[in-house]
């Protein structure tokens, strides 16, 4: 690699200065997102013909008038058939770290647009400018350290996951519903649509090596025409990757594939190319489900989360072992839908017979339920035997407790009191012995459920609102645990 090949991205994500042009209103999200980051007021230059000021912001009529001579990140929101003509002009007058080329309809719409993408990279390339590009057809980047984003829904408090994605929609669905559904934080973000520049792949570098990020989610469509070398490049930096890598490939279907070309321009990669950098490097293949995106970054948040506490106590976090699992729950038909969910996606479920149920029946000898796996305890979750039967079933080589529950009848009452208690030793208890607990709140519209989801959640519980969804989002960890071990 060159040296402009391994040009930091910091630049990019926390930005000393920011321009748009061409600034307006209709351009609200980029200019709200930055104010409510905190984004200094004085360094983001907004460029108008038209506008003297946007949101108590003052509008600049020319490139030219902008007082600083290096912009590190310049948003470009202009229509396609000057879009040329305005990079050369501004790269005339002023150094530019960073371009975000916004506009659309350039290689993903018809030969005109792929004629444009062709000019733009022949600009990019030339040895006089040192100046990178994410675009076109792209949102943007979001990093809250670098007080930047360009939605203002987005959460101001950074996290510890990195995402990078070809499609903007769904780039800002990810982090919208993430963190509206799962208080899922981020520490990078980074839509890229057409990429006739900086690649999936040189986001990946660049996360792999940032310390802020955990864990990282991929959105990809395909390869770029104009990086012939993208596929062996991505392959060798998911093999080195230090970090879990959750990618979803879009454009696997032949439909959808047209679909690909239609949104960013990228050639689609075939499945079974696919498959074999699956299998052979640590990365963790998504569905095409945004839902299981969501899910499996829930999973990870959670356990590198734990991993980041862990390590100021100087304790290593232990990745799942195996796949024992104990369901606990207040329903016998629940308990045979969830043993037919979880042993088919591939989960045991050991009996309990013999002395261990000898030994849980000692604790408290049970008229109605079962002891044997699920658990099936009604009418006791709220006594200390409730714990003391679940200790001793956790302690039976088991690697996933999940508890199913419902929202209580009386939140102030004895039974609450005594059942939250006890939800709350499982917790501790299951996390002392380096163990997953998950606890399934079935989503259905009502405050009180909501009460209870948020009680479970400021208290540190893992949520989810169905089995099978749990279940998976814990292979994916499991399944990266293993592929740490071998690869």
């Amino acid at each position: 690699m060159d040296q402009k090949d391994i040009k930091s991205l910091d630049l990019l994500f926390k930005p000393q200065n920011i321009a748009i042009f061409e600034a307006k209103y209709k351009l609200s999200y980029f200019i709200k997102g930055l104010q409510k980051q905190g984004f200094k007021k004085e360094n983001l230059y907004l460029i108008s013909p038209t506008e003297t000021e946007i949101y108590d912001i003052k509008c600049y009529k020319t490139i030219e008038e902008v007082p600083a001579d290096t912009i590190d990140l310049f948003i470009l929101a202009v229509r396609r058939e000057i879009l040329v003509q305005t990079i050369k002009k501004i790269l005339s007058i002023k150094k530019v770290n960073f371009f975000h080329i916004f506009t659309a309809g350039t290689g993903e719409s018809d030969e005109i647009g792929s004629q444009i993408e062709e000019e733009i990279k022949e600009i990019l390339d030339s040895e006089e400018i040192n100046t990178r590009a994410i675009g076109p057809n792209c949102m943007g980047v979001y990093c809250p350290k670098g007080h930047n984003a360009y939605h203002f829904l987005f959460p101001i408090e950074s996290g510890n996951i990195a995402s990078v994605f070809h499609s903007g929609d769904l780039h800002t669905k990810l982090i919208k519903f993430g963190f509206l559904r799962y208080g899922l934080k981020f520490s990078k973000g980074a839509s890229i649509g057409n990429c006739v520049d900086l690649q999936i792949s040189d986001i990946l570098e660049y996360y792999n090596q940032d310390e802020e990020t955990d864990i990282i989610c991929v959105y990809f469509e395909g390869f770029s025409r104009f990086h012939k070398e993208e596929g062996k490049k991505l392959f060798s930096v998911l093999k080195h990757m230090k970090k879990p890598v959750l990618f979803m490939n879009g454009g696997t279907s032949k439909r959808s594939q047209t679909a690909v070309l239609s949104h960013t321009g990228s050639i689609a990669t075939k499945q079974n190319i696919w498959d074999a950098i699956i299998k052979q490097t640590p990365t963790i293949e998504v569905d095409t489900s945004l839902e299981q995106m969501i899910d499996y970054a829930y999973m990870f948040y959670n356990f590198f989360s734990d991993k980041r506490n862990q390590e100021k106590l100087n304790k290593e976090l232990i990745f799942p072992k195996g796949k024992n699992t104990l369901v606990i729950l207040w329903s016998g038909g629940f308990g045979i839908l969830a043993t037919d969910s979880l042993t088919k996606l591939g989960l045991n479920m050991p009996l309990f017979e013999g002395k261990i149920k000898e030994k849980l029946m000692e604790i408290y000898p049970i008229k109605i339920g079962s002891y044997s796996n699920p658990l099936d305890l009604p009418w006791i979750t709220y006594i200390d035997a409730f714990y003391e039967i679940c200790k001793v079933a956790i302690s039976e080589n088991i690697d996933l407790v999940i508890i199913e529950t419902d929202t209580p009848g009386k939140f102030g009452g004895q039974w609450f009191q005594g059942y939250f208690k006890n939800l709350i030793r499982i917790k501790d208890y299951v996390r002392s012995l380096n163990k997953i607990l998950i606890i399934i709140l079935h989503e259905y519209p009502d405050e009180d459920r909501q009460i209870f989801y948020k009680m479970l959640k400021e208290n540190g519980f893992l949520i989810y609102p169905t089995i099978q969804r749990a279940a998976k989002a814990y292979l994916a960890l499991y399944e990266y645990g293993q592929k740490r071990k071998i690869l």
